[in-house]
């Protein structure tokens, strides 16, 4: 789906791209989802926020920084070869075998962690994008739909005016055609103002002031389902960005519980040393000599309950990122099938709108509004097909924008194009 194109252009931020014209001629979904992928700030800071996370493991694989020190006599320490001038010293830290490798490890983990985070929230924006997208899309064809039929509305009234004038209808029914022609307007009204918020909301996902300028955007193709819902479970349990999070964080628990298990294990410390001696007053061979020296240590893990306290904690962080990963799973599960049965229905009906009851109604408001012309029916019996088709209308208007906002869920669900999902298509 067009949708996609989010999750790709965010992938390349450094490539060039110009900032599309979004306020003149037809707005296309297409265009509004790489201008996000390359101005949102949300989606910026989740793509750095993965960028400064991808440079931990080397730091925490890496041995720590020697120490290098040095002692000067503030007077001389007499010793058997001389004066003790002054000492030079370097050490350094080794971790016990493998630490550093699990600590790189964990970091690993946590690093993919953010970088499923960046997926997520690419897919989250692209979702919202839609959803705003769609509902301008609405509000727009509402407002057209509404304008149409007050043009209906004010010829009828033209010819209840004339039907009264002669005799022939009720003061009532010109009454009443022009309470429904306020109503029109009014609804109208609604429709525009929520457009206005709309439109703020996609031009906030634009990075761009709520009344930056938007065109009127395209119409959504015609829905179609035709999805097999196994295989898109299957897929949401391969793909879901939140799903490859939660076992990456389980790995980088994994890691950490079997680095909490080897902190019984001592640390070496190794080191050299130099001492710089001054003349002596003997004649012995080490008189003034400097003096060199290897040194060897050790920590000592001691603490017992502190240690034991570390692996249970280690140990209880594995089995809580274990189980939410389960949980997300079985969420996963239900919302594919929610979202499923959801964009189904509105295919369904926009199918059945378009092919049997809009025509049925149309037909119904043409012949009644020609038998009201012609005396054959009354004013009640026209303005009842009037709203019929007005309401037909929009509810197909709002099944066609609700199937692309349920098919934009759905793909952040499974984490991957619905087309190109395998096994989708049936």
């Amino acid at each position: 789906m067009q949708f996609w194109l989010l999750v790709l252009l965010s992938a390349v931020p450094s490539a060039p791209a110009a900032a599309a014209d979004l306020s003149t001629g037809t707005l296309r979904l297409a265009d509004v989802l790489a201008e996000v992928a390359r101005v949102n700030p949300e989606l910026a800071a989740a793509r750095k926020a993965w960028e400064a996370a991808a440079q931990v493991p080397v730091q925490v694989g890496a041995f720590d920084d020697p120490t290098a020190t040095y002692t000067g006599m503030i007077t001389d320490l007499q010793t058997k070869a001389g004066p003790m001038k002054d000492q030079w010293s370097v050490s350094q830290r080794v971790p016990f075998w493998g630490k550093r490798a699990l600590r790189a490890e964990a970091a690993q983990g946590d690093a993919e962690v953010a970088r499923q985070a960046w997926r997520a929230k690419a897919l989250e924006l692209a979702a919202r994008t839609t959803s705003a997208f769609e509902d301008l899309y609405y509000l727009e064809r509402t407002d057209a739909i509404l304008a149409e039929q007050e043009s209906v509305l004010r010829r009828v009234a033209r010819v209840a005016d004339k039907k009264y004038a002669v005799g022939k209808e009720p003061q009532a029914a010109v009454f009443r055609a022009q309470v429904e022609l306020a109503k029109l307007e009014t609804d109208r009204v609604t429709a525009q103002e929520e457009a206005v918020a709309a439109r703020a909301r996609l031009n906030a996902l634009l990075d761009r002031p709520a009344r930056a300028a938007l065109a009127s955007p395209e119409e959504p193709p015609v829905p179609k389902a035709d999805w097999d819902d196994g295989a898109l479970t299957r897929e949401a349990l391969a793909s879901r960005p939140e799903l490859l999070a939660a076992r990456a964080l389980e790995g980088s628990r994994e890691a950490q519980r079997r680095l909490a298990l080897r902190r019984w294990f001592p640390d070496f410390t190794v080191g050299f040393g130099y001492t710089r001696i001054g003349g002596g007053t003997t004649n012995m061979p080490y008189d003034g000599q400097d003096a060199q020296g290897v040194t060897v240590g050790l920590n000592l893990p001691l603490w017992i309950g502190k240690n034991r306290a570390s692996v249970r904690e280690a140990r209880a962080r594995e089995g809580a990122a274990d189980l939410s990963e389960r949980a997300l799973a079985d969420r996963t599960r239900a919302q594919v099938e929610d979202l499923l049965v959801q964009a189904q229905t509105h295919a369904r009906l926009d199918a059945l709108y378009e092919d049997e009851v809009l025509p049925q109604a149309r037909a119904a408001l043409d012949s009644t509004q020609s038998a009201y012309e012609a005396d054959a029916a009354g004013f009640l019996d026209l303005l009842d097909s009037e709203r019929a088709l007005l309401r037909f209308e929009l509810e197909q208007a709002r099944h066609r924008a609700d199937f692309q906002i349920a098919r934009a869920e759905l793909e952040r669900v499974i984490g991957t194009p619905l087309d190109a999902a395998q096994g989708a298509k049936k």
